[in-house]
């Protein structure tokens, strides 16, 4: 009992993930838009969140864009994305910078016009970017896409690049919210935190359920 009361304080106070995380789903697919060397985008969900190199997907150089997608499958009530970006002694993560992360019913090869922009990375160069990052994004989408077109100056290689050791996608089915994914009640998808129902649909919800009543 005590463990759940403080597991409970963490969720409110939100210093723990208590959605799930969608990413390790069997549905879920990672792909890259590239790929360097054997670094392949299943690096990026297999529960490690090591940043050391051997343990990060890694898109190839001299691209001009970079991206990875986690498919979710089908849409999902998304509340928050934490990503761990390569960072070693040795190896800062330079290459962190300008990206943007987007949410959508389609995938990255389409046009960015179809996506919802949760997220943009404004670090400057003069700035040390920060190798895990939590991005909240209260949407409903089927495609998690972090992309960039950065090509970092100073760099020993050319071209954008995304180097990400693990990507975390937080949330619910649609048609469930909080922290163990209650039901909606009055609606088919709510508020990803509160549980509460678009006015539209609450008030039409509401007017349904009285017609049956009277």
């Amino acid at each position: 009992m005590k463990v759940l009361v403080v597991l409970m304080s963490m969720c409110t106070l939100e210093k723990y993930h208590c959605y799930e995380n969608l990413s390790k789903r069997n549905s879920t697919v990672l792909s890259l838009s590239s790929r360097f060397r054997n670094q392949s985008a299943a690096l990026a969900n297999d529960g490690d969140t090591d940043t050391g190199y051997s343990h990060c997907s890694h898109t190839d150089e001299n691209q001009k864009i970079a991206w990875l997608q986690v498919d979710l499958g089908q849409p999902y009530s998304i509340y928050n994305v934490t990503m761990y970006y390569r960072h070693e002694h040795s190896w800062k993560p330079i290459r962190l910078r300008q990206f943007y992360l987007d949410v959508s019913e389609s995938t990255a090869n389409m046009s960015t016009m179809e996506r919802t922009r949760c997220y943009t990375d404004n670090t400057t160069e003069q700035e040390s970017p920060k190798s895990k990052i939590e991005m909240p994004c209260k949407h409903t989408a089927r495609y998690v896409i972090v992309e960039t077109t950065y090509d970092a100056p100073g760099d020993n290689r050319t071209g954008a690049m995304l180097e990400i050791c693990e990507i975390e996608v937080y949330g619910c089915e649609t048609g469930k919210y909080g922290d163990n994914c209650t039901p909606c009640e009055g609606c088919k998808t709510c508020d990803i935190n509160n549980g509460n129902c678009g006015k539209l649909e609450y008030h039409l919800q509401k007017l349904y359920k009285e017609s049956i009543q009277s």
